[in-house]
């Protein structure tokens, strides 16, 4: 419903883009691995929302190209990805309905700005996360019942629409690494909702796998979780054939038939690991350490939910040669956790 007639996706631009990549030489010595470079999306310049500003250009414009005046999504109560579309509502003139896990609880820096940006919160009650999944649709009928026009977005905008922008995103990076003289590569990402790998596997795919992509697991058992990316990534690559039809993409090789690129996106384009540690939003040994580090040998900040835990794979991966750690962002959570260690 995102398509025009046109074969257009629409969209409204969030992100200020392209994110830079930057060599880290520093961080690759401590980390011992070959040349290191980091894609910096913490840097979208969009509500704090690092990753979450490239799918919610996406989603943002179906929902005004549906004549939406309300987005509907949820998630846990620090949710950067709340925060996140509730800025992008407020930029489009719409209202904004935000439900999320758990009992009312005074906010932490994400869900206080989505407050300050007009959003209105509902709680499950319940502490899961997927408590907001069976919410969602119940208060979308409502808001439909009384005369609105919601759009729901699920958790984390991880739908096969929303990881269209990291399909573009894959022949950003493609581009900013040929300036570096650099061709093969292995890219590492955090995994959560999986909307952000699965664009980055659908244009991986499309390009003609000039990398290996890694993806760390931070919030689901990693048989899952790539599960979840391969089918987003396969809806993906459908989307974006529709959009771009063979010949008309000016950003990079056209899709294959199908829009599933060279030989079809499989289950071998999908590695996950599982970097959970002792659960999702503690931190780990592993990624406190790594964290400490980038910080150290950077000036880097990475925070300790899902970005440290990710960057906590690139030395236990093997081989040499170039890798890319793309930064989802977090800066929230990092600086939340940085005030709480200097306590």
């Amino acid at each position: 419903m995102a398509v025009t007639a046109a074969g257009l996706v629409a969209r409204t631009r969030l992100a200020v883009l392209p994110t830079p990549l930057v060599a880290t030489p520093r961080l690759a010595e401590a980390l011992g691995t070959g040349p290191l470079y980091v894609k910096r999306d913490d840097l979208t310049g969009f509500a704090f929302g690092g990753n979450k500003a490239r799918p919610l250009e996406f989603l943002l414009g179906a929902a005004t190209a549906d004549g939406a005046d309300t987005l509907v999504t949820g998630g846990a109560p620090g949710s950067n990805f709340c925060a996140a579309a509730a800025a992008a509502a407020l930029r489009a003139g719409l209202h904004c309905e935000l439900v999320i896990a758990g009992e009312p609880t005074p906010p932490g820096p994400a869900l206080a700005l989505a407050l300050s940006w007009g959003a209105t919160v509902r709680w499950t009650g319940v502490p899961e996360r997927d408590s907001v999944d069976a919410v969602l649709p119940r208060i979308a009928a409502g808001l439909t019942a009384r005369g609105r026009r919601p759009y729901l977005i699920p958790r984390g905008g991880a739908t096969g629409l929303g990881a269209v922008g990291y399909a573009l995103a894959a022949f950003e990076l493609h581009k900013q690494l040929a300036d570096w003289g650099v061709g093969a590569a292995r890219v590492v990402v955090a995994v959560g909702s999986g909307g952000t790998m699965a664009g980055l596997v659908a244009g991986n795919v499309l390009l003609g796998r000039p990398w290996t992509l890694v993806g760390g697991s931070a919030s689901r058992p990693p048989e899952a979780a790539a599960a979840r990316v391969l089918a987003l990534a396969r809806e993906c690559s459908r989307l974006f054939a529709q959009a771009w039809p063979p010949g008309t993409c000016r950003t990079g090789p056209a899709p294959g038939p199908g829009g599933t690129g060279p030989g079809g996106t499989g289950p071998a384009d999908v590695v996950v690991a599982d970097v959970r540690g002792p659960g999702h939003g503690l931190p780990s040994p592993e990624a406190t350490a790594v964290a400490e580090q980038a910080m150290r040998t950077e000036g880097l900040m990475v925070d300790p939910v899902y970005t440290a835990k990710a960057l906590s794979l690139v030395p236990r991966q093997p081989g040499g040669g170039n890798v890319v750690f793309w930064h989802t962002g977090g800066l929230l959570d990092a600086v939340a956790a940085a005030g709480q260690a200097h306590r």
